[in-house]
Formats: C-alpha cells, structure tokens, sequence
C-alpha cells in the first residue's frame, strides 16, 4: 500500500457458503447477497468518537467513490496518537457520535459499500494522527482470537493480522 498511515489496514468480510469461504450467498450481483451486507460492525477498542461521517451513499458493485475514501466511518481515539479507523460503513446506519465514550463491542453502524470499496466488507487501520491518511500506520495485534493458518486452528490467542488468515471470536 502506497499510503503510509494504512501499511497495516485490514479489510474484514464474513464469509459463509458450506466451505465457509464464500463472500456471498449466491452470483454476488447484488449488495444483499454478501453475507457482509447489514452486518453489525463493533468497537474493537474503548476510547472516544473523534469524528463521524455518515449519509454518504452505499455503491453499486462496480463502482467507486475516491472521493470518498473511507466512506462512512468513525474515528475512535483509543489511546495517546493510536487513532483507529472504521470504514466503508452503511449509509445512515452510524449509531455514535463525536466526543461520546466507547467500551469495546459497542455498535458502531452497520456493514455497507461506501467510500472506495469493491463489495460490502469493512476496513480498519490505526494510525497515528486523527486525520485520514496523514500520520504512520500503526500495527494491530488482536487480543484473543481463534485464527486459521494454513489448515491449522489456533484458538484464543493474541494476534497480528496478516494476508489471508481466517479469524472469529473466542
């Protein structure tokens, strides 16, 4: 990625289908198909809303707002220059506001496709300024988690995200 403050995002999609890997319940030619679509989206850290953008239109498959990177999204400082950001999230679906306290699981929207993005799934990086894409990309390690790695199950551990893991909820 050429934008330093998301070297390390992370794009999250759920998946289903009877090999559990499938992005969509069917051809994939409409948003409702993905089992991302609608999806509620939690805080997955405690901090605060430093900023909201919601009302931005969800995309047809296909199509791209670059305008728009993040789409709807919130921004949570959850600790001195650890900013995180959620986003691509639906239209009209944000539940928070800026200045308002999280604790981690909270609802923050709903699963959407706007802002610059392919099919429903939502995007998630740390950076360290409050501002999109100004500021270094921080890494992330995800605290206990079930993660599948190449035909191997590990189960409740701390973790970094890398490409192509599969990942669930203790």
């Amino acid at each position: 990625m050429s934008v330093s403050s998301q070297w390390y995002g992370v794009d999250f999609a759920k998946v289903g289908g009877p090999d559990r890997r499938a992005l969509s319940k069917s051809s994939g030619a409409r948003l409702a198909e993905f089992y991302s679509w609608g999806e509620p989206v939690l805080s997955p850290v405690d901090g605060e809303v430093k900023a909201v953008v919601d009302g931005l239109p969800d995309n047809p498959l296909g199509v791209r707002d670059e305008q728009n990177p993040a789409g709807n999204h919130v921004v949570i400082a959850a600790a001195m220059n650890r900013y995180v950001f959620i986003a691509h999230l639906q239209n009209g679906s944000v539940k928070v506001k800026p200045g308002q306290r999280l604790t981690v699981g909270q609802e923050l929207g709903r699963c959407g496709n706007s802002g610059n993005s392919d099919f429903p799934h939502i995007h998630m990086h740390v950076q360290d300024m409050p501002t999109l894409n100004q500021g270094e990309g921080q890494d992330m390690i995800f605290k206990r988690i079930n993660v599948e790695l190449t035909g191997k199950t590990f189960e409740n551990v701390d973790w970094p995200m890398i490409r192509g893991l599969f990942v669930w909820r203790h």
